[in-house]
């Protein structure tokens, strides 16, 4: 079998050719995303699935990672900031023009299900995948099988609220975790408490050396939100470890400070919880989509 992963974004779409391995990467191709209406996205995508035709493919199968949630009995995606896609029964329009089987999965779904197979949480049962970049998304794999839920949002934790008095988000909610957890999110933070723009590394630089008073508080802000947003995923779902994507898994103070803020959160203050940084980088989300290829669950 032969497994075709696309990686759908607002502005650039990947896609690669594998084996049966999603790592055996035996062609790749990347164009700007078509955004000018439906049709013409899906005319971009059965041309570049095409472009792969000489290759001849062994029974081959798509896999399409998509921004926004994705309704496991349909594939319509809806709430995505691409927005020709919005409640389009997209994946089985898809399947009609390709002549293949499709499988339209939610992007930061792909990158979990990428890290649990074949990253850095490899040979773990229950694994979060959690992306914390210009928003925050991700997923929850069980024994190697992606979980979506009834309704396709599991894993959207960065609508989760944690402070009913907080900003507006997009979502219609306020105080989402994303306001306060993506690079977007501290790049606010600090915006707001001193007119200025830095790079979320600029900023926890600044922490860290402690002579800008606004950059320590935006982390520590960041840090206890972080302790409770997972310390919450922790108490529900006691996985068996967590990884981090994103921008923001770049942080060193994550994996020693914020873990420690995890487990303060956690029942009778638990140390062995396990939070780890991506292995797959930015090619996690392409990856993730060439394993759910050919796959229903």
């Amino acid at each position: 079998m032969h497994r075709i992963g696309i990686d759908l974004g607002g502005t650039k779409t990947e896609l690669i050719v594998t084996g049966e391995n999603p790592l055996d990467v035996i062609e790749k191709k990347r164009v700007e995303t078509e955004r000018s209406g439906y049709q013409a996205l899906l005319k971009q995508l059965e041309d570049l699935v095409d472009s792969v035709g000489n290759l001849a493919l062994e029974n081959p199968a798509v896999g399409l990672g998509a921004p926004g949630f994705v309704d496991p009995k349909t594939g319509a995606v809806g709430s995505s900031n691409l927005r020709p896609l919005s409640f389009k029964p997209f994946q089985d329009d898809l399947q009609k023009r390709l002549g293949m089987p499709v499988r339209v999965v939610n992007d930061a779904n792909c990158f979990a299900l990428s890290e649990a197979l074949h990253g850095a949480g490899k040979g773990y049962g229950m694994v979060l995948g959690i992306i914390l970049g210009t928003g925050m998304g991700g997923g929850l794999v069980l024994d190697g099988k992606l979980w979506s839920g009834s309704q396709g949002i599991a894993g959207e934790w960065g609508h989760a609220t944690v402070n009913s008095e907080g900003p507006a988000c997009y979502c219609g909610r306020r105080g989402c975790q994303e306001l306060y957890l993506s690079g977007t999110g501290i790049q606010r933070m600090y915006r707001e408490r001193t007119g200025s723009d830095l790079g979320v590394q600029q900023i926890f630089e600044a922490s860290q050396e402690g002579n800008d008073a606004d950059a320590v508080q935006v982390m520590e802000i960041f840090l206890e939100t972080f302790g409770q947003a997972l310390g919450n995923l922790v108490m529900s779902l006691d996985p068996d470890v967590i990884v981090i994507g994103g921008g923001v898994s770049n942080l060193p103070i994550l994996y020693k400070e914020g873990l420690q803020r995890v487990s303060a959160q956690v029942f009778q203050g638990r140390q062995n919880i396990r939070i780890v940084q991506n292995q797959l980088g930015d090619s996690s989300g392409v990856y993730g989509a060439a394993a759910a290829a050919g796959t229903t669950v």
